[in-house]
C-alpha cells in the first residue's frame, strides 16, 4: 500500500484557519502591548522632568521655574520677538538635557501623533483631542498672543544655544503645563498683579494699573504639593477650566490606554478601556490620570482629593 504524503485540502484549511485565529488574537495584543510600552515611556518622561523642576526650584531659592518669560511691561508678543519657555530654561540650566532631536526628546511624548498644536492657535486642528505639541524656544511672526503666527527662533537669546546666544534647535514639548497664561489680554488698568493660582505663570506680563507685572511664584506657597499637577499630556499651557474630553479648547490630551473596564447596561455586558493623560506633580512623583478624575480649575470640589490643578484650593 502506497504511503500518502502531504496535507489533505481539509487539514490544510484547519492549519490556515488555526493560524488565522492566532492572528487575530496576537495583533490587538501586540498592538495594546506597544500602546502601552508608549505610555509607560511617556510617565518615565514626566517622572525626569520633575525631578529637574525640583532642582530648578533648588537652584533658584525656591523660586518654580516660569512657563516662559516676557520683556517687562508686555502682555501681548511682538514680530520678531522670542519666548524662552520652560523646556528651554530646564536645558539651558543644564538641570534636564534635551538630547535625542525633536521627537525623541524627553519633553516629547510618544503618542504625540505629530499635530502642531499652536499652528493656529489654541489647539489648532483638533479641539477635541489636542495631541498637538509646542516648539521652545518661539519667536512671534506677528503680534498677538495665544493665535499670533510663530515660528522657529533664529535671533539670539541671552544665555541659550552656541557662544554667540544663537539658540540653534528648538526642544518639542508635548507636555501641558499647569500655568497662568494671559498673553494677548490687556491686564486690568486699575488693578494689581494677581497672585498665580496654579503652579505657575508667564513672568513679566503685564503692567496692570499699579505698574506691576506678573512674577516669580514660591514652591513653598504650595498647600498640597503632592497632589498639585505640574505638567501632563497636551500642549501648550492654561485652559484649566477644561480640562476633560468633550470640551472645547481644552489642552489636556487623554493619549494612553488606561484599566479595561466592563459594565452591565439593562443585561448587555461591555467592555471599553479608560483614557488616561500621564501627569507630574510638585513633589516630583508621576502617575496617570482618568480623564473623569482630572479636576476642573472652577470646581472647588474636585481641587480637594488626590488631584488639583490648583495651588492653594
Amino acid at each position: 500500500m502506497r504511503k500518502r504524503c502531504g496535507f489533505t485540502l481539509i487539514e490544510l484549511l484547519v492549519v490556515v484557519a488555526i493560524i488565522a485565529l492566532l492572528i487575530g488574537i496576537l495583533v490587538p495584543a501586540i498592538g495594546r502591548a506597544r500602546e502601552l510600552a508608549k505610555g509607560t515611556r511617556c510617565l518615565a518622561n514626566l517622572s525626569g522632568i520633575g525631578k529637574g523642576l525640583l532642582m530648578y526650584s533648588d537652584l533658584n531659592d525656591g523660586f518654580v521655574i516660569p512657563s516662559y518669560n516676557m520683556p517687562p511691561g508686555t502682555y501681548q508678543g511682538t514680530a520678531g520677538q522670542v519666548f524662552d519657555g520652560w523646556p528651554a530654561i530646564l536645558e539651558r540650566d543644564g538641570v534636564v538635557a534635551a538630547s535625542g532631536g525633536l521627537i525623541n526628546n524627553i519633553f516629547y511624548c510618544p503618542n504625540t501623533e505629530g499635530i502642531d498644536g499652536m499652528a493656529g492657535g489654541q489647539t489648532a486642528y483638533d479641539q477635541i483631542k489636542p495631541q498637538g505639541y509646542q516648539d521652545w524656544p518661539v519667536q512671534f511672526l506677528t503680534a498677538g498672543g495665544d493665535g499670533a503666527t510663530k515660528g522657529d527662533p533664529v535671533l539670539p537669546m541671552a544665555g541659550f544655544g552656541d557662544s554667540n546666544g544663537l539658540y540653534l534647535h528648538n526642544i518639542r514639548c508635548g507636555y501641558w503645563l499647569n500655568a497662568q497664561n494671559p498673553i494677548g489680554s490687556s491686564p486690568a488698568a486699575t488693578a494689581s498683579a494677581p497672585a498665580c493660582p496654579y503652579y505657575t505663570q508667564t513672568v513679566g506680563y503685564g503692567p496692570y494699573g499699579d505698574g506691576s507685572s506678573l512674577g516669580l511664584v514660591k514652591a513653598n506657597t504650595f498647600s498640597r504639593p503632592s497632589a498639585l499637577i505640574v505638567a501632563s499630556d497636551g500642549m501648550y499651557m492654561g485652559r484649566q477650566s477644561v480640562v476633560r474630553l468633550g470640551e472645547a479648547n481644552r489642552r489636556i490630551g487623554y493619549r494612553h490606554l488606561g484599566k479595561q473596564v466592563t459594565v452591565v447596561v439593562n443585561g448587555v455586558s461591555m467592555s471599553f478601556t479608560k483614557t488616561i493623560s500621564n501627569a507630574v506633580f510638585a513633589d516630583g512623583h508621576a502617575e496617570p490620570i482618568n480623564n473623569a478624575d482630572f479636576p476642573h480649575a472652577n470646581v472647588q470640589a474636585e481641587n480637594t482629593g488626590n488631584y488639583s490643578v490648583l495651588a492653594a484650593p
